[in-house]
């Protein structure tokens, strides 16, 4: 017993000798610092966690309200882990604008062309004034380029004192191909522009131009391009019943199947010539002939047949509904 109570008294002993150490002044302000600190640290940790995710909610609240969000379906962490389509819906923010006006907006529209293999479009606006054609380059570093030139050049810094030059398609002469498949559909004579927005991150550093319905600029400086080409010819060529006419018109082909859109990478790729695409009408079952026309409807249902065997595209069935639109071959 006497042990026990021995053992006991030690105990405390040491617990008191521990607490006086620990109110000793000189131990307990840094221990209050670090605690103080590493709260405060804690605290703003939390604060900006709290302020990202808020942010990222409405971003994506922003986003489904949209157009881009409207017209693609997409969602918007597929588009944000996307560099491409993230540059498009960028490009678009900044357009947006022109919607007060009446202009419509439609995004990667897959248009057919002559040799049987599709043209994608960026960003089609419609506006009184015409059509804007946009090319998004959601690209960094330094761009050099001539409109006459096949090839233009990126510089992204390397090492110290070096640099890395990669060369890409000429992004103007890529436009020109996508409108010259848009004005074959579309039949008549619109005034169209070439913009070719490039990312923030990028310098233009020697662009030369020459035409003046083609514009190269960087994604803050869209708008004012767009404004000043307004501004220029100020002639409202299109109405109103115009741009619905023009937009239910090409508005099917935004909405193509993932098989077009895998054939499309496919040809860019590999440089392939498929077959040429066969229009039905899945009501009627009959092909369209080379440069014969076919009613179909702003809201159809397109669906694309491919031959795995070959990988190539066999025929597009079209869904009739109630307003219909001509598709050229």
């Amino acid at each position: 017993m006497q042990d026990f109570l021995n053992s006991l008294l030690g105990l405390l002993d040491s617990l008191l000798k521990l607490v006086l150490l620990l109110l000793d002044p000189k131990l307990l302000i840094p221990v209050i610092f670090f605690i103080i600190i590493f709260a405060s640290k804690h605290k703003r940790t939390i604060k900006k966690k709290i302020q990202i995710q808020s942010q990222k909610k409405a971003e994506e609240k922003e986003y489904k309200s949209s157009t881009y969000y409207q017209t693609t379906q997409l969602p918007y962490s597929s588009v944000k882990n996307d560099s491409g389509r993230y540059g498009e819906y960028l490009t678009y923010k900044y357009l947006k604008v022109f919607e007060t006006n009446g202009a419509k907006f439609l995004f990667n529209l897959y248009i057919p062309k002559g040799n049987g293999v599709t043209s994608e479009i960026d960003i089609l606006m419609i506006c009184k004034n015409g059509l804007f054609v946009f090319e998004s380059k959601n690209y960094s570093g330094w761009i050099f380029g001539n409109e006459n030139q096949e090839k233009w050049y990126q510089t992204l810094p390397a090492n110290r004192n070096k640099s890395n030059k990669e060369c890409f398609y000429n992004p103007i002469m890529q436009n020109a191909s996508h409108i010259k498949s848009l004005k074959t559909l579309l039949g008549t004579e619109i005034p169209i522009w070439s913009i070719i927005v490039f990312s923030e991150r990028c310098t233009l550093k020697n662009i030369q131009i020459y035409s003046k319905n083609i514009k190269v600029v960087n994604r803050y400086d869209v708008a004012l391009a767009v404004s000043d080409i307004c501004n220029h010819f100020n002639d409202n060529l299109l109405t109103e019943s115009d741009i619905d006419e023009i937009y239910n018109k090409m508005f099917p082909f935004t909405q193509i199947d993932e098989t077009v859109k895998k054939q499309h990478i496919s040809n860019i790729h590999n440089n392939t010539n498929p077959q040429s695409i066969q229009h039905t009408d899945v009501l009627s079952k009959q092909h369209i002939l080379p440069n014969q026309q076919e009613t179909i409807s702003s809201q159809s249902d397109i669906k694309v047949n491919v031959n795995n065997n070959t990988n190539t595209i066999n025929e597009v069935t079209i869904d009739k509904s109630v307003k219909s639109t001509k598709l050229y071959q």
